[in-house]
């Protein structure tokens, strides 16, 4: 990174953390949460389920589980629908500005990896230590979203019908139909049944 990006960098940590630390603390607070997650995000977005989860839900309890997984289901029809949940809890934890915050924090940490590595990429990744401890990450973070899913399964799975849906949809991602097919006609068929 030049000189000039890693000044623009300092100027937006400054922004993210020190200045809402100063003014909002739960907002400093927030966003300090969330670069950690980006920061452990292996292997995409799905694996930051379970940081997030543990974070506003069971540590601070700015949302409910049933919320988390509403903005989980909101996110489907964004860029980036897992991560994207932190401008959700953002505004719920601070409104406008907290939803602003909170989606700067969880991209800015990967963007300042990225732009610093980058020149590095063909050198780090094919290092054996490097290709281990992703994969020791990746089997750490597949337990953790397993207990997700239960959390999730016993927050969203009330009855037969609700059942039947995560069945429908489990085998439509199985059988490849587009995700946004499946979140669509989730939807639509929850409007019906329900």
């Amino acid at each position: 990174m030049t000189p000039r990006g890693w000044i623009v960098a300092t100027g937006v940590a400054v922004c993210v953390l020190v200045v809402p630390l100063a003014f909002a603390p739960v907002l400093a607070q927030l966003n300090l949460i969330f670069m950690k997650v980006d920061l452990m995000a292996f292997g995409g977005g799905f694996t930051t389920i379970p940081l997030i989860q543990r974070e506003v839900v069971d540590r601070f309890g700015w949302v409910s589980t049933r919320e988390f997984i509403d903005g989980i289901a909101l996110g489907q029809v964004t860029p980036g629908p897992i991560v994207i949940t932190a401008t959700f809890v953002g505004y719920k934890a601070g409104g406008l500005l907290g939803a602003l915050l909170g989606t700067i924090a969880v991209f800015f940490p990967s963007f300042l990896v990225l732009t610093t590595l980058a020149p590095h990429y063909e050198r780090i990744k094919g290092s054996r230590p490097i290709r281990l401890m992703v994969r020791g990450i990746l089997a750490a973070f597949l337990g953790m979203l397993l207990l997700v899913g239960y959390r999730f399964g016993h927050e969203a799975l009330g009855d037969w019908k609700t059942w039947g849906l995560m069945a429908a949809a489990w085998l439509a991602l199985w059988w490849k139909v587009d995700l946004l097919l499946v979140v669509g006609g989730g939807a639509i068929l929850s409007v019906l049944l329900f």
